[in-house]
């Protein structure tokens, strides 16, 4: 038969008061309390055993507590007249009565056994008192976090001149602490506010650990090349971090110019070019070009197909997309059909607001143009003989010549012959005024002889009520005599005797 024995250990717990300045702060003070492990000592012994024979008795150890016993020993105390012979395993101290084994650490739920071998030296019960020996602990403590406070600036890459521009500030708190009275504070030029959205300081009573919060500051980007935003985040304790994001200005452009014909006469053809292009930064879509011609100037030829309005006679053209550089010429002759200042206007817009325009200024004018040329119908006239003379006058410009005065320079060697249609004086031969249309030609005869042989030069001035300047032709006449005949017959001999 067996006997029990169960030893069961109790752990008193004492929770030490906290100091009053903890006890102030509700939102982390709490009570602590720990599970009591529960050790649970069997002895296993045999019912009955002869004197002087050896009996097994076994010392089961069970914590059925649910915290660990920490540093657990066990005593067994041996009764009198009862001799110790050994112990399986080999105990930490072992005398004539006491035995005790060094169980250490006992986790929830288990289990050492102990094995004793004894003697008993006289008849009766064996009364083996075993005790069991450990401690239990408790921890508590005050945990401290910290907040740790980042931002991050986002915003576009681009923007063009003039746009609104949004930057997005993302304040997280990555600490395990809650982050207390944070102030975000933009840095922008003041000459991007908006009057109605101006950037003011963004506070933060309580960001949680692990939180974020997202603030957006709204400005226009008035200045070129780059709007830069720097933002901070602070904290009472002196704490600072910092962002920043670079917007690049994209600044569209457009110009326009119309180049050609300055002066033109009535009826004459005039060049022009009608050129757009983009200096900017951008790409400019849907490009829309006009050109108005005034009544003065009718159009005869054009590059590019172009959409007509009559009534207005403007002439318009779209460029699906402009390049930043790109450039694009139309080209367009004309004819003058009025006298007067003639304005064409050119106008490039895109969008809204983007608008460039530009005028030529044509000068077109009415003026007389006479052309003038002489000529005789012989190569070579013998002297003594009359010779007939052509004068032809052509008036090339878009104006009447109302008088054109004809007057014939002869030189010594050619003696004029009186006809009717002009006057004779010396070597000079004049005719009479006439008026010669726009167009229109006329042509003067007159006669002469040749009194000198060789080259003869003659001249006919041509003088009109509209230029300063004479308009001059010239032809030259050879005359021969019998002894201009004879040196050419000495050159002609001499020629063949050479050869």
């Amino acid at each position: 038969m067996f006997r029990h024995a169960v030893f069961t250990g109790l752990v008193l717990v004492v929770l030490m008061p906290l100091s009053p300045s903890v006890r102030g702060q509700d939102r982390s003070s709490k009570n602590v309390s720990s599970a009591v492990p529960q050790v649970v000592i069997e002895t296993t012994v045999p019912g009955e055993i002869n004197i002087g024979a050896s009996a097994q008795f076994v010392i089961s150890v069970k914590n059925s507590g649910k915290s660990i016993a920490e540093g657990v020993s066990i005593q067994a105390t041996l009764p009198l007249a009862v001799k110790f012979v050994k112990a399986d395993p080999h105990p930490s101290m072992a005398s004539d009565r006491l035995i005790q084994f060094e169980v250490g650490d006992l986790p929830p739920g288990s289990v050492r056994r102990f094995a004793l071998e004894l003697i008993p030296e006289k008849t009766g019960p064996v009364d083996l008192q075993t005790r069991a020996f450990f401690s239990a602990t408790t921890q508590s403590a005050l945990q401290v976090r910290q907040a740790e406070v980042t931002i991050h600036c986002h915003g576009p890459s681009t923007a063009q001149l003039g746009e609104n521009v949004t930057f997005r500030v993302v304040v997280q708190n990555i600490g395990d602490g809650a982050a207390e009275n944070v102030v975000l504070t933009p840095e922008l030029p003041e000459a991007s506010y908006i009057a109605s959205q101006l950037p003011r300081a963004a506070k933060i009573a309580v960001l949680p650990a692990g939180r974020s919060q997202e603030f957006s500051f709204v400005v226009r980007a008035t200045e070129r090349n780059v709007l830069e935003g720097n933002f901070i985040a602070s904290t009472p304790d002196n704490r600072e971090v910092q962002c920043s994001h670079r917007v690049k200005i994209l600044r569209p452009d457009l110009r326009v110019e119309v180049s050609g014909t300055r002066v033109s006469f009535l009826q004459a053809e005039g060049e022009y070019e009608f050129r757009v292009w983009n200096p900017g930064d951008t790409v400019l879509r849907e490009v829309q070009l006009a050109l108005q011609l005034p009544d003065g100037l009718d159009v005869t030829t054009l590059s590019e197909t172009a959409a007509i309005d009559r009534l207005n006679r403007i002439y318009s053209w779209c460029l699906v997309t402009m390049n930043p550089g790109d450039s694009h010429t139309i080209r367009l002759k004309t004819k003058s059909m009025k006298v007067g200042r003639q304005i064409q206007l050119a106008v490039a817009m895109t969008g809204p607001k983007l608008r460039a325009d530009a005028n030529h200024l044509t000068h077109v004018i009415s003026r007389a143009d006479v052309d003038v040329a002489v000529s005789n119908s012989k190569e070579a006239v013998p002297t003594g003989q009359m010779e007939e003379f052509t004068v032809a006058l052509t008036n090339r410009g878009s104006r009447d010549a109302e008088t054109v005065s004809v007057t014939i320079q002869l030189p010594d060697g050619i003696q004029a012959m009186t006809a009717e249609g002009y006057t004779a004086a010396g070597q000079r031969i004049n005719f009479a005024g006439f008026r010669l249309a726009p167009g229109g030609s006329k042509t003067l005869k007159f006669r002469a002889v040749g009194l000198a042989a060789g080259d003869q030069a003659v001249r006919a001035i041509v003088e009109t009520e509209f230029s300063p300047v004479p308009t001059i032709a010239e032809t030259s006449v050879y005359f021969y005599d019998d002894d201009e005949l004879h040196r050419i017959a000495r050159e002609l001999d001499a020629a063949i005797r050479l050869r």
